[in-house]
């Protein structure tokens, strides 16, 4: 198999090192528009130490060493049997790319984009067979999320999906198939629970290091503060009208509203550094946040529900990587049996009354059973 990666920053690194090293026998081309000859030694010298530690051998080490081309012509992308777009998100650029591709590659070839926020159909609205064109997001770090969303069009072929879901597997993750408007949904729900984060800290009167810690036990790794940083505000605090799910604009809008606001208070937009901004211009309240967990645990627990509701795959699917994507501690079920059915509505009634968003509005108890059972 031949993959190209186009686009080589951060994401499409780390997409590259994933197939790179779980695909022994595989070809690859990188377009690499900034730094393809320093990238090109940079990944020989890491192949040298592997040799030299003996995490490779010899006949391994020559085979890896041919198998890439860093380069930035896209023309090079000729006899590619998967391309996947990993570059800025920005509409005019990735359709520019693609229809490169299109040109270098035959009409077999998957062409993929690992867009987070962008409308899919529009990247690919002028790309000929459409039947090999979809969405294959990746979250970052690539390595540490065990689920990666197919994102499909209607003109998609089924053994296209197919082809793309073995290529997931191959990696050692999970694919799962989003549609629609629920495109990029994972990513969303992670949205969702960041600007929920968001309103729970101006509700409370607390600061964002007390509403993180409050929360912190819902989450095996990093809460939503924690993921905020990370991500970045540049980032986080996109337009609502990216999502798709009328439901979840106002909690976005409001979400995106207050990022943008610490931005024009001069927050960074860079990853590392929602948190140390915060730390310099705020200070701890002492505000009661006793029942903070139980509010986001609430807003996750609806919004999977609600989602489950309208998904036509396998729920259990989607419950896992639910959980994977934001890092709890345990399964969504456990949750409910912690704080209980008829507590976690008191609290989204009293949310959807205060705020009239669509995120805080539940379903009957009977829905719910099934789907966490």
């Amino acid at each position: 198999m031949k993959i190209g990666i186009v686009g080589y920053g951060k994401m499409g690194k780390d997409i590259f090192s994933l197939f790179f090293d779980k695909l022994p026998d595989a070809q690859f081309v990188v377009i690499d528009l900034f730094g393809a000859e320093e990238n090109k030694e940079a990944l020989l010298k890491t192949l040298g130490k592997s040799l030299k530690r003996k995490k490779l051998t010899e006949e391994q080490y020559e085979f890896k060493k041919e198998s890439f081309l860093f380069t930035d012509d896209t023309s090079a992308l000729s006899g590619c049997d998967v391309v996947i777009e990993a570059v800025f998100e920005n509409m005019a650029a990735k359709k520019e790319l693609f229809a490169k591709a299109a040109q270098a590659v035959s009409e077999d070839c998957l062409l993929l984009t690992n867009t987070s926020s962008l409308d899919i159909a529009s990247v690919f609205s002028d790309i000929p067979h459409k039947e090999r064109c979809f969405g294959l997001h990746f979250f970052y770090p690539v390595k540490l999320t065990g689920f990666v969303e197919l994102n499909v069009l209607p003109d998609t072929a089924q053994s296209n999906m197919d082809k793309a879901a073995q290529l997931v597997k191959a990696t050692g993750k999970k694919p799962i198939v989003f549609r629609g408007e629920y495109h990029i949904y994972l990513n969303q729900i992670l949205a969702c629970m960041v600007a929920h984060a968001i309103y729970l800290r101006e509700s409370f009167g607390a600061s964002a290091a007390e509403t993180g810690k409050a929360v912190e036990e819902l989450f095996s790794v990093a809460g939503p503060f924690d993921v905020l940083d990370s991500v970045g505000l540049g980032l986080m605090a996109g337009s609502p009208d990216n999502f798709r799910i009328e439901r979840n604009r106002g909690l976005l809008g409001y979400g995106c509203e207050k990022m943008n606001g610490w931005l024009a208070e001069g927050c960074p937009k860079e990853t590392l550094s929602f948190l140390d901004f915060m730390a310099e211009h705020e200070s701890d309240t002492g505000a009661d946040c006793s029942k903070a967990a139980l509010y986001m645990a609430a807003l996750i627990l609806n919004e999977t529900a609600n989602a489950a509701i309208e998904y036509s795959g396998d729920r259990a699917v989607l419950l896992e990587a639910v959980q994977d994507t934001l890092g709890l501690a345990e399964p969504l079920s456990a949750c409910i049996e912690k704080y209980g059915t008829d507590n976690i509505f008191a609290v989204l009634d009293e949310l959807h009354s205060k705020t009239g968003f669509g995120s805080y509005a539940h379903t009957d108890k009977s829905l719910w059973d099934r789907i966490f059972s």
